[in-house]
């Protein structure tokens, strides 16, 4: 429960763990991602067909909403660490067991899944790229060539902008200050000096290196925006400001309403942060200060959804593809499309990301976490 409490002058404010409201998000911005995949098994003539198009084909903005609340939950999580080293380090080594284990055992089985033991040229080459949070090509923004599991794409801007924070750590209380002003280099000088800067991250130029076009590419202005909203949400006096904004039933249901409006819409659609990032960001703000100030429950389900989120995310298209094979084994390949079949694979999904949060997730990078703690 998220619970807040006016702070006297010069009194630090008081933050809980875990913020329900962002969790709610998460696991929201997860389902829209896996119906977004799983809506294309259907047929035109399916049941539901047309729901499924008007409410999910805009699902990619759970991707933007992703990057938003990775920005917020940096600043978040960080705000009472030190300059030491020490600190950078385990800061560092937390976020790489948290998601790189999970995704590497994740990425080495959708690799067996899909090519077995006869990998066309290049694939291992891609494995190894996408293992290392590379990226696969220096063509075709903001994806560069998506990865072998290929939502992994957006997995090479979430290391990128957590080696970033960790590096930036190393500068205490102007952390933040260096993280601004790399960003502007990279996404405003940098592109504006070589006469491409763009706000939309399907437009921007080949610099000639891969990672290059990452780091300069647009999309992380969301990630920015999360940082702007967790230093905000951080600092006293901007958060109360924000609270009895927010408290104003009326600015947050309008909020909630523009940005759904545009997500079903298609108004301005894309990854960037002009695009649906303005309407994830309007969704964020809303919730975020909306709640914070109050003690509201929010569904259970929604909150064990944003728990299990990441496992969601990785999880649904390899289940997709073992449900698939084992039909066409099975001789019965009919099953393997249609409304039903998305129903099927989405229940799986999230009995799968639940023993894939609790034992990959939780209890082995516990393990790894505790291991490469010590020994450093």
């Amino acid at each position: 429960m998220n619970t807040y409490t006016k702070p006297a002058a010069g009194q630090q404010l008081l933050l809980t763990p875990k913020i329900e409201s962002i969790q709610v998000l998460r696991g929201i911005a997860a389902l829209l991602v896996t119906i977004y995949h799983l809506k294309d098994i259907t047929r035109n003539d399916d049941p539901f067909k047309a729901e499924l198009d008007f409410l999910f084909n805009s699902g990619a903005a759970g991707v933007s909403l992703f990057f938003l609340i990775s920005g917020f939950i940096m600043v978040y999580t960080t705000r009472g660490s030190s300059s030491r080293k020490a600190a950078t380090w385990y800061f560092l080594v937390r976020r790489l067991v948290r998601i790189w284990p999970v995704y590497a055992i994740i990425t080495l089985a959708y690799y067996y899944l899909v090519h077995r033991f006869q990998a066309p040229p290049g694939a291992i080459n891609m494995l190894l790229r996408s293992l290392a949070f590379y990226p696969a090509a220096a063509v075709d923004p903001p994806f560069y060539g998506y990865a072998t599991l290929s939502i992994g794409w957006s997995l090479n801007y979430e290391i990128y902008f957590y080696a970033l924070v960790g590096i930036c750590m190393l500068f205490g209380r102007a952390r933040w200050y260096v993280f601004f002003a790399w960003s502007m280099l990279t996404l405003i000088a940098l592109p504006a000096y070589l006469g491409f800067f763009t706000l939309q991250p399907h437009l921007v130029p080949d610099y000639g290196h891969d990672y290059v076009n990452l780091i300069t590419n647009p999309v992380i202005w969301n990630f920015v925006a999360g940082v702007v909203v967790g230093l905000v949400y951080c600092q006293p006096g901007l958060q109360h400001f924000m609270i009895q904004l927010f408290s104003r039933k009326w600015l947050f249901a309008a909020c909630i309403s523009l940005g759904t409006w545009q997500y079903l819409s298609g108004f301005f659609g894309g990854l960037g942060i002009l695009q649906w990032g303005a309407g994830s960001l309007l969704v964020l703000c809303a919730c975020l200060f909306h709640y914070a100030g109050k003690n509201t429950r929010l569904p259970g389900a929604l909150v064990w959804v944003g728990d299990v989120s990441f496992s969601i995310y990785l999880l649904h298209l390899p289940v997709l593809v073992t449900f698939t094979l084992i039909f066409q084994k099975l001789g019965y390949p009919i099953y393997s499309s249609g409304t039903a079949f998305l129903l099927l694979t989405t229940a799986v999904t999230l009995i799968a990301a639940h023993f894939s949060h609790e034992y990959l997730e939780v209890k082995l990078s516990a393990y790894l976490k505790k291991h490469l703690i010590a020994r450093s």
